[in-house]
C-alpha cells in the first residue's frame, strides 16, 4: 500500500475491456481505491474502444463502449472514464496525467508506475460466455424433456466446442478430430476407426460392404439386428460371396451344438425398442464354436455396456451413448477383420477406403461436438446409469425384463396410458408388445448429478 506523504490527488487509471462487466471488474477498483492509504484519488478506467476489442479479440463486445462506459460511470469509486487503445504506454499516462497504471496479474501493458493485482479467481468474461451457453442450452432441454434414445437433452460443450473447420489443410480440425478418434477407439479396444458423414444405419451399410462378408450367422435379437438382415439382403447381387441364415437369440445354445462355421456372427448388442440387452460373453463363445469374428451394432451400446473388445467390428453414431450431435457414423474394427480382397464391387460412397482416405467433406462438425466430451465419456455412462436407477426405484412395479436383461439406454414397462404435464417427446419404438412403453434414460446425460431423476416426475403413468 502507498501511504499519503502529502497532500497531492493521484490519479489512477484501470484499464479494462469489460466485454462482460462482472465482480472481478468491481474487485479490481476496490482494490486499487484501497491501496492508496489516505490519499486523494481519481478513479480512471481506460476502457478499451470497440474497434481494438475487434482488433484484439476477433469479436465484437457485448456491450458497446458507450454503454460500457454508461456501467461503469454509474459505480460510485469510478471518477471518470476515457476511451483508450488495446496497449497502454507511458505516451497515454502522459495524456491523462496518470501517475499509477493498475491492472491484473495477466498485465501485458509497457509502461512505467505499473501496479498489478492478482485477478478474481472464477471468474472472467470467457467463462460467463461458456456459462450463458450452458443456460441457453439448459433452458432448452427443460423445455422440452426427451425420453428418446438420441439424440436427445444436448450438452453446452456440444455448442461451444462448434468452430469453422475444414478437413484438408486446418490443423486444428486435424487435432480435433485425431484426439475425438481417438477417445471413441479407446471405448472398443480396436485398432481402427473410420467416421462418415450418417449416422448408425450408413455405418452398418459400409461395414456390411467392406469387412462384414463371407457366411454370416445373424441372431435375430429384436428390429436393429433384423435391420442386418434387410441391410445385407438387399445388396447380395453386389457382394457374390456373401451369404447369411438368421437364428433367434434363444436358440444360440442348440446353435453352438451345430457342427458348422462361419466367417462373422452380427446382432445388435442392446436392442433400443424392445430394451433387450444380449449376453455379450454368449455371443462370444457362439462366435467362437462357429470360428467366425463377431460384428455388433453398437449404436444404443457404445459408451454405455462393457466389453465391446470381444468384438471384431463395431458400427454406432455419434448422438447416442457417445452425446455429441447428430451427423457422424463410425466404424471400429481389429486389423484381421478387414480383408479387402473379399469385398464386392461397391459403389464410391459404400466403398470404406472412401472414407479412409477422407475423399470427400466428413462429419466436421459432429466430431467437433465431441471434442470436450470424449475427454471424460464415462461422465455420460455415470449419468444415465444413475438415471436409469432412478427410473427403475420410482417404477418397479412396472418392469418387465430382469435387470441382467436390460441396456442401460432404455427400460420397457406396463403401461396402459402415458400423460404429461410437461412438454415431453416419448420414444415411439418401432416395434413393441401392446400396453407396454419404451422409456429412454438419455434426458439425463448431462444434468447435474443432484438432479438426475426429476425428469421422470413429468410422466404421469397409468
Amino acid at each position: 500500500m502507498i501511504k499519503n506523504k502529502d497532500d497531492k490527488t493521484l490519479r489512477i487509471m484501470i484499464d479494462f475491456c469489460a466485454t462482460i462487466i462482472h465482480h472481478g471488474h468491481i474487485r479490481l477498483i476496490k482494490k486499487a481505491k484501497e491501496y492508496f492509504i489516505n490519499h486523494n484519488t481519481i478513479i480512471i478506467i481506460g476502457l478499451s474502444t470497440d474497434d481494438e476489442i475487434i482488433k484484439h479479440k476477433g469479436y465484437q463486445s457485448e456491450l458497446d463502449f458507450n454503454h460500457r462506459k454508461e456501467v461503469l460511470e454509474a459505480l460510485r469509486d469510478v471518477d471518470e472514464v476515457i476511451p483508450t487503445p488495446w496497449d497502454i504506454t507511458n505516451v497515454i499516462l502522459d495524456t491523462y496525467n496518470i501517475d499509477y497504471l493498475i491492472h491484473g496479474s495477466d498485465n501485458q501493458n509497457d509502461a512505467d508506475n505499473t501496479i498489478t493485482f492478482s485477478r478474481t479467481k472464477g471468474v472472467s468474461s470467457n467463462k460467463l460466455r461458456k456459462r450463458t451457453v450452458n443456460s441457453i442450452v439448459q433452458k432448452r432441454n427443460s423445455s422440452k424433456i426427451m425420453f428418446t434414445p438420441g439424440p436427445s437433452n444436448m450438452s453446452y460443450l456440444n455448442m461451444f466446442d462448434l468452430k469453422g473447420v475444414f478437413g484438408r489443410g486446418d490443423e486444428e480440425y486435424t487435432h480435433i478430430e485425431a484426439l475425438v478418434l481417438n477417445n471413441i477407439l479407446n471405448l472398443t479396444g480396436h485398432d481402427k476407426i473410420v467416421r462418415f458423414q450418417g449416422g448408425g444405419t450408413t455405418a452398418i451399410d459400409i461395414a456390411t460392404s467392406n469387412i462384414v462378408l463371407g457366411k454370416i450367422l445373424i441372431i435375430d435379437s429384436g428390429y436393429y439386428s433384423r435391420r442386418l438382415e434387410v441391410i445385407i439382403s438387399n445388396k447380395l447381387k453386389m457382394l457374390p460371396d456373401t451369404t447369411f441364415k438368421v437364428i433367434k437369440y434363444k436358440d444360440i445354445e442348440g446353435e453352438m451344438a451345430v457342427n458348422n462355421t462361419y466367417d462373422w456372427v452380427a446382432t445388435a448388442y442392446a436392442e433400443t425398442a424392445d430394451a433387450f440387452l444380449c449376453d455379450i460373453e454368449l455371443l462370444k463363445s457362439l462366435s467362437d464354436s462357429k470360428k467366425a469374428k463377431l460384428f455388433l451394432d453398437a449404436t444404443a451400446s457404445i459408451n454405455l455396456e462393457p466389453n465391446h473388445d470381444l468384438a471384431d467390428a463395431c458400427t454406432f453414431s455419434s448422438c447416442k451413448g457417445l452425446g455429441g450431435l447428430t451427423g457422424a457414423g463410425f466404424i471400429t474394427y481389429k486389423d484381421a477383420a478387414y480383408k479387402p480382397e473379399r469385398r464386392g464391387d461397391v459403389p464410391f460412397t459404400m466403398d470404406i477406403d472412401t472414407h479412409i482416405n477422407k475423399l470427400y467433406t466428413g462429419p466436421y462438425h459432429a466430431i467437433c461436438s465431441l471434442y470436450s466430451i470424449s475427454k471424460d465419456f464415462k461422465n455420460i455412462t455415470k449419468n444415465v446409469k444413475q438415471s436409469k436407477a432412478a427410473f427403475l426405484e420410482k417404477y418397479k412395479d412396472r418392469i418387465i425384463r430382469s435387470t441382467s436383461d436390460q441396456p442401460l439406454i432404455s427400460t420397457l414397462i406396463e403401461v396402459n396410458n402415458i400423460e404429461s404435464n410437461k412438454n415431453v417427446v416419448l420414444y415411439q419404438p418401432r416395434t413393441a408388445p401392446e400396453n407396454t412403453a419404451v422409456i429412454c434414460h438419455f434426458g439425463d446425460m448431462f444434468t447435474n448429478e443432484k438432479d438426475i431423476g426429476k425428469i421422470y416426475d413429468a410422466l404421469i403413468i397409468e
